[in-house]
């Protein structure tokens, strides 16, 4: 397995367990007062950015030490292309998400009593979690589509 492919493996793996730690404790948010659950959301995405930060330095240190020459290996076409398919994929994912964010702030627009009684009672900071749910996503997705073209190309 190539460098560049560890690499995406340690980016899918983190991103999907701190963001899925950081997505289930918010989950619990709603039954708070909605100032509270908002410092709470706030103190968790400082926790998961920094968490994927560390993690992924670490990580890729340590593949980097333990395999220096392929760390040092030049992209080739084949890593760019897979790269360039990746990324339309998980951009797709990403616009998709703001169109649903957007509508979301439309919504609470037009039917502000429903949208306001509904949705901040229940989830605080929402559109900023749709956006980023919708980021993360087409990260996995790109990540997974990556991982995928590399092990059907090899």
């Amino acid at each position: 397995m190539s460098f560049k492919e560890k690499s995406i493996w340690i980016s899918l793996i983190s991103t999907v367990c701190i963001f899925g730690y950081y997505f289930l404790n918010l989950q619990g948010l709603g039954s708070l007062p909605i100032e509270k659950a908002n410092n709470i959301a706030a103190k968790l995405i400082v926790k998961a950015v920094l968490m994927t930060i560390f993690v992924e330095v670490i990580l890729h240190i340590v593949v980097a030490i333990f395999s220096p020459q392929d760390a040092q290996e030049a992209e080739d076409e084949r890593d760019k292309f897979y790269q360039m398919k990746a990324n339309s994929i998980g951009y797709t994912i990403l616009i998709l998400g703001v169109i649903v964010t957007l509508g979301h702030i439309l919504l609470g627009a037009i039917l502000p009593e429903i949208a306001e009684a509904h949705f901040a009672a229940t989830f605080p900071l929402l559109s900023a979690h749709i956006l980023l749910f919708s980021f993360i996503i087409s990260e996995v997705a790109r990540f997974s589509s990556q991982v995928f073209f590399y092990r059907k190309g090899a």
